[in-house]
């Protein structure tokens, strides 16, 4: 039981502990029996410290609406957050996002999530992993607070933490292709592969960014075919553009036909050159007046 912030907070489950802190499910016997709360203890005095001196200069977790408040209780750094019912989204993503828009949804109801957290940078990484990311049947997103300060290594830039989230979203946006081609990614849609390849040299500078792409990607995304389906593809897209264009149709027409009947002359007079060599035979002169040139038998 500890005692704090007008409550008196009951462990009902533990979610994490280790040697930098713990993690655990509470409730307020003081107060509703159906409202719990994430209380995380920081136990090592360095992170504590460095917590401690950004929540009182930068206001860290102020503008969190799940922020309760924090005290030290045994030198161990308390935070209490506001505890929300586990539905995570990694074991429910296959039933909420059957189709790529639907999943496309979700990406950015969780870009939107992780914004309105109003937590960035080194404290925000640790809050962007499976355990955190729930999600509801009409595809809302909703974190929790279980962070793990073991992996919390402090430091200024902002650009990590935006990799993270467009990561985090790209792993959303291409569960479907993972699985269909085995992790391959470089087998992927090309809005996707680009997705990637800003992420990873960190193009992207905020939230707003990787929510603008997002939404730029089409219902479905163009997959690349290999071997006889490439060359389909490419028939196809060839096909859509010319009747797109009829100039560029007709055009195309008359070439073919140009051709063809190029082609069908030729193979006429290659026939008819091959029949004249073969119905020409040259027999020679046999004999000069009375002179026998041909073969004598005996």
């Amino acid at each position: 039981m500890i005692s704090a912030l007008n409550m008196e907070l009951e462990a009902v489950r533990m979610v994490l502990r280790n040697d930098v802190n713990e993690v655990g499910v509470y409730i307020d016997s003081k107060g509703s029996a159906d409202k719990y709360y994430t209380v995380i203890a920081l136990f090592s005095s360095g992170k504590a410290k460095e917590i401690a001196r950004r929540m009182a200069v930068d206001g860290l977790f102020s503008q969190n609406s799940d922020f309760v408040g924090s005290f030290m209780q045994k030198s161990a750094l308390h935070l209490v957050f506001a505890y929300h019912q586990e539905s995570r989204l990694m074991n429910k993503e296959a039933l909420y996002a059957p189709t790529f828009s639907k999943r496309r949804e979700i990406s950015l109801n969780f870009l939107a999530a992780v914004g309105e957290t109003e937590i960035r940078g080194d404290i925000g990484k640790l809050l962007i992993c499976e355990e955190n990311i729930n999600i509801t049947s009409a595809g809302k997103i909703y974190l929790n607070y279980f962070l793990d300060f073991s992996k919390f290594v402090p430091s200024e830039e902002q650009d990590s933490f935006h990799r993270e989230a467009a990561n985090f979203a790209y792993g959303i946006l291409t569960r479907e292709y993972d699985a269909k081609y085995d992790g391959q990614g470089h087998m992927f849609p090309h809005e996707l592969r680009l997705m990637y390849k800003k992420s990873q040299n960190m193009s992207f500078k905020s939230l707003s960014q990787i929510m603008a792409f997002v939404r730029s990607l089409p219902d479905k995304p163009s997959e690349q075919y290999f071997g006889i389906r490439r060359l389909v593809g490419a028939t196809k897209s060839m096909w859509i553009f010319l009747t797109k264009n009829p100039a560029s149709l007709f055009m195309v027409i008359v070439v073919i036909v140009t051709l063809g009947y190029l082609g069908y002359q030729l193979a006429i007079r290659a026939t008819a050159s091959r029949n004249l060599r073969e119905n020409t035979v040259f027999v020679g002169m046999q004999q000069i007046g009375e002179v026998y040139l041909g073969e004598e038998h005996v």
